[in-house]
């Protein structure tokens, strides 16, 4: 049961470095802070997918050489999460000129027809085109070997879906990005869950998102064997931060990849 997740992309909205922003050239220095926008990829044997679709995903197809999609699945609107969805078409050029299936909230999937309008209609779509196969996510759904179950979380007045993967019973990856907390219904739900992935964007308190602490707290409440942080903003040098965590918790990075199962 091979289960493989890559971070495509660790940083904050705006990515990190932050244009017209100095750094000290230490800091540029490391790869691990050079941080495009959240987003990550999800293999098995028998599935692959992306959740969001980032400004960087052209990319972050090319840096990890992904040949193939079988489903883009999305956390909320919001542009760091959704403005690569158009270099989908090639994975549906791969397909035969097929749709590729999206899986998005009623609300986050009315959004996406609003921005990409010229994908989301009744067809035909001319050679070459973004094919949209749209499925509004109303409870769990399966791909492939992998049973998704969608969790609510507050991420201001817009609200986010995380995700919980599981595979043959196991549950491999909570993926919790974009959230203010993680309520406490939703930490009965992923309890006992391989990895989780927790919205960390800052040192300091922010209305919508986790700060480190919050974070912290969210990830001893979980338990899980493994916990990174992910939408990351400068605050975070790196190496040094991660001096600071806790065993069993650490900074994700462009390019980390977690293996699970017998990948």
């Amino acid at each position: 049961m091979a289960f493989s997740v890559i971070f495509l992309g660790s940083g904050t909205s705006q990515g990190v470095p932050m244009i017209v922003k100095e750094y000290p050239p230490e800091f540029l220095a490391n790869p691990k802070n050079h941080r495009t926008r959240p987003s990550i990829y999800v293999a098995t044997d028998q599935t692959k997918l992306v959740v969001d679709t980032t400004p960087e995903f052209r990319l972050q197809m090319l840096r990890e050489k992904v040949n193939w999609l079988d489903a883009v699945l999305f956390t909320h609107a919001h542009a760091d999460h959704i403005m690569g969805l158009d270099d989908c078409r090639r994975f549906c050029d791969l397909r035969g000129s097929k749709g590729l299936p999206v899986y998005a909230s009623s609300e986050t999937m009315k959004a996406l027809q609003r921005v990409f309008i010229y994908a989301f209609h009744d067809g035909p779509w001319s050679k070459g085109y973004f094919i949209p196969e749209p499925h509004v996510i109303n409870g769990p759904f399966q791909l492939g070997d992998l049973e998704i179950i969608p969790l609510t979380l507050p991420h201001g007045s817009m609200g986010t879906l995380g995700f919980l993967f599981s595979q043959m019973g196991e549950k491999r990856l909570a993926y919790l990005s974009d959230c203010k907390e993680v309520p406490p219904p939703v930490v009965e739900q992923v309890r006992g869950v391989e990895v989780a992935v927790l919205d960390a964007l800052r040192r300091q308190p922010h209305p919508t998102h986790m700060c480190l602490d919050e974070a912290l707290t969210a990830a001893r409440r979980i338990g899980a064997a493994r916990t990174y942080f992910t939408h990351l903003t400068h605050d975070y040098d790196h190496d040094a931060a991660q001096g600071e965590l806790p065993p069993g918790v650490e900074l994700a990075y462009d390019g980390l990849k977690i293996v699970m199962g017998d990948a």
